[in-house]
């Protein structure tokens, strides 16, 4: 008979032991003792058979899906060293686990005792009343052993905040080691470089993806044990506290996501970022994640992620010919914008290719003037330090929130007049918050400046006509500002091939319709507004 060997172990400290070595080689041993064919050995690696991970997502679930398909018409065998490593949530989620396997056409075999339970068979009592004690035992064990564990750490993390432990545990951000006794951090200078590097580069505009490409390209040595750097790794960076210095303690029960405990603990870890470049970099990644991105520095759509067929519903997407002479002698620019399920034959059967450069006219004459506000001219050498302190005051706002609410739970669970103290505080410190930013946020209008319509017309036209200007670098500034204008401003954008025209939806509740006439032997866009129904 065929035999498929399952291992399992919990933690990376049992992966660094001989518990595979000794499962693979009993499990192996047992199977040449009774002459079954040993076809795969499956090996669950640090997955929980507390949780039941293994039986849902592990390789357990595999293998039961493979049984139920087919794959092995003559029978087949799991054999495993113990029943604990199928589960130790029970002797009930056992006993259902292993009816379910047989039911389905598998038997199921333990070195430990020489059981086996087998298709079409009743288990015996005895053999039931083994499974309730060992199954029992194993999750008491488990249990135990997670409430053991979880008590530590709250105890460390409880240590950590007022200030009698100095490190936590040997894990530490990429830029830090662990040395010393008592244990201290210290700084990787080489590595905090690239860090302030990477801060640097966001503020300068230049995206997640560009700044992993220059590393690697530079040689560069990340981290990790990765062999290069990643954008998701840059964007881990760009969004950590630990940079600042701070630690966020947290607890993350076994196969789940990690979850923030208690408040953020300053001055944790050494900072190697300064608070200002930190929110100038909070600022700048606020900035490119409207939906605007587009590749390279030409942003040649400025509707990507707003265009949409009315037919379908699929995107637009961009078809770039560039130059081409027609007949007449003429050249024009053959960017078209086409359905993406009618390119890819995906069943839109609305084909009309849309001028980028004619629609685009009529688009920006539709919504540009409500598109560009008075924040869409201001002076970033003004704007930029505002900005910055604005986003330092909000993180702080939002940290002095946190630990309000906490107090709060605290003053309602206890009723203790030092929390109401507490509490009082607290309250005053989120106050003092609010008002610090509502003053920023007005100083921040008053520095972006205020036109009048007819000036504020004229630097609309002048800002149209640097769309396509020779200098990249202005252009690149002049499209995505009134890309990222357009999508705040747009909620939707549909193109329609029959009646042939873009209707548009806006924030401020109006509509706009755009189509083309002819003007004297040559097309051009006519914008239709539809006022918002009372």
């Amino acid at each position: 008979m065929d035999a498929v060997i399952y291992i399992r172990w919990s933690s990376a400290i049992q992966s660094q032991g001989n518990s595979k070595e000794r499962q693979l080689g009993d499990c192996r041993r047992y199977a040449a003792e009774k002459g079954w064919n040993v076809v795969d050995e499956l090996i669950d690696d640090g997955v929980s058979a507390f949780s039941g991970a293994n039986i849902e997502t592990g390789k357990l679930r595999s293998f039961v899906d493979n049984v139920r398909a087919g794959i092995w018409p003559g029978g087949v065998v799991l054999l495993t060293e113990r029943l604990d490593r199928l589960s130790r949530q029970g002797w009930d989620e056992l006993y259902s686990w292993i009816k379910q396997v047989t039911a389905a056409g598998a038997s199921v075999a333990t070195v430990d005792g020489g059981r086996m339970y087998e298709p079409g068979k009743r288990i015996e009592l005895s053999d039931i009343m083994e499974m309730i004690i060992k199954g029992e035992l194993a999750r008491d064990e488990s249990s135990k052993k997670a409430s053991r564990l979880s008590k530590s750490w709250a105890a460390k993390r409880e240590r950590i905040g007022s200030g009698k432990e100095a490190v936590m545990t040997k894990r530490a951000p990429g830029w830090l080691r662990v040395e010393g006794e008592p244990r201290r951090f210290v700084v990787i200078e080489e590595r905090a470089a690239v860090v302030r590097r990477i801060f640097e580069d966001t503020v300068n505009g230049i995206g997640k993806a560009t700044i992993a490409r220059d590393l690697n390209r530079e040689g560069v040595k990340p981290f990790g044990r990765a062999s290069g750097w990643h954008s998701s790794y840059i964007q881990k960076i760009l969004r950590s506290l630990a940079v600042l210095g701070e630690f966020q303690p947290g607890k993350k029960p076994r196969d789940t996501r990690r979850e923030a405990v208690g408040e953020a603990i300053g001055d944790y870890y050494p900072a190697i970022i300064d608070a200002n470049l930190h929110a100038a970099a909070t600022v700048a990644m606020a900035g490119r994640s409207r939906r605007v991105a587009g590749r390279g520095r030409s942003l040649v759509n400025l509707f990507a992620g707003l265009a949409r067929c009315k037919a379908c519903g699929s995107k637009m997407t961009f078809r770039g010919k560039g130059l081409k002479l027609r007949a007449s002698g003429k050249w024009v620019q053959e960017d078209y914008l086409i359905c993406d399920s009618y390119q890819r034959g995906r069943g839109c059967e609305v084909g009309h290719h849309f001028n980028c450069a004619t629609w685009q006219e009529g688009i920006l004459d539709a919504v540009l003037i409500e598109a560009l506000q008075d924040r869409h001219f201001a002076s970033r050498d003004e704007v930029r330090p505002l900005e910055v302190e604005l986003a330092e005051g909000v993180r702080r706002l939002e940290a002095a929130v946190i630990k309000r609410d906490a107090v709060l739970e605290l003053l309602v669970e206890t009723q203790r007049p030092e929390v109401r103290t507490m509490w009082d505080k607290q309250v005053a410190v989120v106050e003092a918050y609010e008002g610090a930013v509502d003053d920023l946020r007005k100083r921040l209008v008053a520095a972006r400046g205020a036109v009048s319509p007819e000036e504020h017309m004229r630097r609309i036209r002048a800002m149209r006509d640097k769309l396509e200007d020779e200098d990249e670098t202005v252009r690149f500034t002049t499209r995505s500002t009134i890309m990222a204008a357009v999508h705040e401003l747009v909620m939707t954008m549909e193109f329609s091939a029959d009646p042939l025209g873009v209707m548009i939806e806006t924030t401020a509740e109006e509509t706009v319709f755009v189509t083309l006439e002819e003007h004297g032997g040559s097309s051009g866009p006519v914008v239709t507004r539809i006022a918002a129904s009372a």
